[in-house]
Parts: C-alpha cells; structure tokens; sequence
C-alpha cells in the first residue's frame, strides 16, 4: 500500500484482524490497493450506526488476504452527506453489500453502476432505512397503513430485447416448502440468454433484533437464521462475541464445535447429493440421499437433543458433552459410509445422470473470483476457499483434511466436490473422536467489554459464514453483521445459467445450494 497516497488516521491489531481507519476520500484507494496488491479477498462489507459514540456513520470492508491468516478491515467515517465512493466498479463482489447498506442505513455509494434497491420490497416506505438508530418499525407500519399498500419505488427488471427473445416469470410463490425468490428468465426457445433474479421476499430484521436482545440471547437468534446451519452460524457469532470478550476455549469445546460442525457438513452434502438426483429424475438417487440423510439427522437428535444441532453452543463454550457418544457416532458412521459408497458407485453408473450434469451450469473461475464465490461453488471452479484451511480455528489446525479442488465448474464438479467434503467430514469425525481432552466443557465469560469489536466466522456446508460485533458505551450490542455464504453465492446463478436450457434451472439451482432465508436478515 503506497501510505503517500493514502491518509491512515488509526490502526489497530487485535489477534488477526488488522484495523486500518482512512479518511473518507481514501476509502476506495485503500480498498483496491488491497484487493490488487494483496490479491485479497472481499469477504464482507457493512455499515453502523455510531452517531451516539462518534457521531458519525462509518463504514466496513473486510478483506482475507491470500496465503495469510490475516483480516484487513478498512473503515470510514462519513459525513454528513451520508456517501461515499463505490470500489463495485474495481471489486465487483461489492456490489449487492453496497446496495444493502444503501436499503439498509441510507449510505449513498457513488459511482455504483446499479444502485437500485435490493433487499427492500417495492411497498416498503420510501426513505425508512430500518438499520438506522432512530427508526422504529411502528413509524414504517404507521405510514403503510394510512397510505396503503403503494409502490413507492417500483422494481424494474431488464428488459432484453431481440428477434425471438421472449420472457419466462417464474415464481415467487413456488411448489414445495422453498421460501420466495422471483426469477426472470430472457430465452431463445428453450436456451437461456439471460436471467435476473429478485429476492428479500421475506426481510425479517434479524441484525436489528440482535442488537435488541443483547449478546447471551444472540445465540438462540443466530440458530434460527437458516435451518441446515444452524450449528455454523451459532458458532460463528459465539466466536466473534468470545473474541470480544477475550475468552479462551476449553480444548473440549473446541473438539466438540468442530465435531458438530463436521457432524452438521455431512447431512447436508449427502442430502444435497440426493437432491441433484431430483433435479435430473432419478428418483432412487433422491430416495438414498433423503434416507442417509434422515439417519444423520437422527443422530444429531439422540446425541445433542436436537435434529439441527440447537442448544449446543453458549458463549464461552458449549453446553452438550457428545463426545461420550462416540461409540454410537461411530457405528452410525459404519453403515453410512457403506450405504454413501453404494450411492455414489450407483450415480457414477448412471450413463442418463450423468449426462445432465457434465458441462451444465459451469461457473468460470474468473467469474467466481470476482464475485466472492464461496464454498463448495468456489472449490468446484477451481477457486481455493475453505476457512478451516485459509484461518485455521476450533481445531481444525491439528486435523488432517484436504480442500479438494474441482477445474470445470459445472454440476458434476459440485457434486464431486460435495463427495470428496462429505469423505473428508468422516474422516475427521472419527479423528477427534480418537482423541483425548480436559474435561471443561466452557470459559467463564462475566462482562462484554464496552466499545470493542470482533469478527468470527465458519465454513458451513455452503462456505464461508461471518459475524461482526461491536458492543456500545455499556457492553450492549451496537451491530451484529452477519454475512452468509449465499449472498455471495446467489449473483452467480445468472452466469451460471447462462446458454443452459430451461429445463437445467433447477438442477443449477440446486447444485448450488442457496439459502433464501439466510440471506433475508
């Protein structure tokens, strides 16, 4: 970073993130000389509200920088004018997060290429920014209310237009128990030239209710923000509070977080395997997947009480002592590898199967790195993104495992990609329970020290899961960002599809996997 360019008013490091504070007018340099310089990452990007502390708004951009485990987070203060220069134009992965502090806090980004809204429906009042400490939700219903339903800033989707060219609406309302999403298919015949889709249906102002309920009651919040990773992201905002705090986790803690979090991937790379054989008809595939997946999920319930791994996780530590279970983790273990193996012998031999997976729905490794892409998406582009391995944390650091990486990017290199993370996840489930730990199951965790902030972070079975803290004048919670990995996966879908017929969306769709609810916060 050239420092004669670029005014650094502060910085500070903690663990490994480093805090570069820069005037307003150098936020995009620094940024970009970041991303380029370091061939860093975007991995989140936000805004608060500190106008009660510092009297200003600021804003976030959290870089990883490659080969390094190292955060830089650049932040700014803004002025009254409430703008600040867009980097979407350098670093493209920025563009849904500056859309989303624009919904969100009222934060104009110049120089957006399109800086429409994103998360807000269309009815939603104009001018309400919910994130905002001064909003209330009574002031929004109070207008809708005695204006009505009314679309205060109509959503317009492109227009495509050309000899044969014809619109396909699909959704919002789907069959099935899928939450909302609207896509808007441009075809030729049955070839896909282009799709946009439109999301935030269902907005449930979980950011604005964590700082409502303060730190201990987040965890139960952060288990309800999507379904099948409930355990990655209670122990991702765990962490980033426990950072903040500055407790150190007993090793059985850390040996049972990462055993549920291998426990909760594999559930759901086996039944995500088992849902891409829905999407080409081969209906025994679907069945087996559904079946191994359920015996899974059983074992989750006989040794934690809870299917989705709920109840496990508490600041400081963990509640649950499962690695006494071991004997019948293991034998379940014992004929699900055997009934997996089968599974992926039979889809391997499946001629019509395969078919429709290879060199649909490929995703170019230039694409996936300039939009974010994590996760198994990212891996199966040839993209090297796993957080176990990138920020080693929980116990990952004395485990053996391997990010295997994929080169075509399409459906089959995801579903290879999930088998070879699901062969992975066993692995080092029976590795940590070989091993032998203290008995202390959680850190005594008193007060949350006031006006500090933190970052925590997962590789759930999507990818990448983050969460940022920052406690007010009185150890409350100023601002709980959570990132997950389908807000950076989801703007790749277009491309994704692009030139695939029709009938290939929803085998797309689901070889990637996307979350609705965990991207509606």
């Amino acid at each position: 970073m050239n420092t004669q360019e670029i005014r650094i008013l502060s910085s500070q490091t903690r663990l490994n993130e480093e805090y570069i504070e820069v005037a307003k007018d150098d936020f995009r340099l620094t940024c970009v000389n970041i991303f380029r310089k370091h061939n860093a990452l975007l991995r989140l990007m936000f805004a608060a509200d500190e106008r009660a502390e510092t009297g200003c708004f600021r804003i976030y951009a959290v870089f990883s920088v490659k080969d390094e485990d190292r955060f830089v987070i650049v932040n700014s203060a803004l002025g009254t004018d409430c703008s600040y220069q867009s980097i979407t134009p350098d670093i493209p992965a920025a563009h849904w997060y500056e859309r989303e502090i624009k919904d969100m806090f009222g934060l104009m980004p110049i120089g957006h290429p399109s800086p429409g809204r994103l998360v807000l429906h269309e009815s939603f009042p104009a001018g309400s920014h919910p994130l905002r400490k001064d909003w209330s939700i009574s002031d929004s219903e109070l207008k809708v209310w005695s204006e009505g339903v009314v679309e205060n800033e109509p959503y317009n989707f492109m227009k495509v237009e050309g000899e044969g060219i014809f619109e396909i609406p699909v959704g919002p309302v789907h069959a099935g128990i899928i939450e909302p999403g609207h896509f808007r298919f441009s075809a030729i015949g049955e070839t896909i030239f282009f799709l946009e889709a439109k999301l935030f249906y269902t907005h449930k102002g979980t950011e604005k209710l964590f700082e409502k309920i303060g730190f201990e009651k987040g965890v139960q919040l952060s288990e309800r923000v999507s379904g099948t990773s409930s355990f990655a992201h209670s122990a991702a905002y765990c962490m980033a509070v426990e950072r903040l705090c500055g407790a150190e986790l007993p090793e059985r803690a850390l040996a049972i977080r990462t055993l549920a979090l291998e426990m909760e991937r594999l559930y759901n790379h086996i039944g995500d395997i088992g849902n891409m054989c829905a999407g080409t008809g081969l209906a025994v595939g679907y069945a087996k997947g559904a079946l191994l997946k359920e015996e899974l999920m059983q074992l989750n319930a006989r040794v934690t009480g809870s299917r989705y791994l709920r109840g496990v996780n508490t600041l400081g530590g963990v509640k649950c002592d499962f690695l006494q279970k071991a004997e019948d983790i293991n034998s379940t273990l014992d004929h699900i590898t055997i009934g997996y193996k089968q599974m992926m012998d039979m889809l391997q031999q499946s001629v019509s199967h395969l078919e429709r997976l290879e060199t649909t729905g490929v995703l170019s490794k230039d694409i996936a790195k300039s939009l974010g892409v994590t996760g198994i998406a990212a891996r199966a582009s040839g993209l090297n993104d796993d957080m176990r391995a990138d920020h080693p944390h929980l116990l990952y650091h004395a485990l053996h495992f391997e990010s295997n990486l994929m080169a075509k990017g399409d459906v089959y290199a995801r579903m290879m990609a999930r088998a070879a993370d699901a062969e992975c996840s066993i692995s080092m489930i029976r590795e940590i329970l070989s091993m032998r730990f203290d008995s202390r199951l959680a850190a005594d965790i008193h007060k949350v020290p006031a006006m500090q902030q933190a970052l925590g972070y997962a590789e759930s079975p999507r990818g990448s899961l983050f969460y940022w803290v920052r406690s007010d004048s009185e150890g409350r919670p100023l601002r709980v960002k959570l990132r997950s990995p389908s807000f950076c996966n989801w703007p790749a879908m277009p491309f994704a599809v692009h030139g695939n017929i029709v009938p290939d969306f929803p085998l797309c769709n689901k070889s990637f996997n996307l979350s609705y609810s965990g991207c509606d916060m």
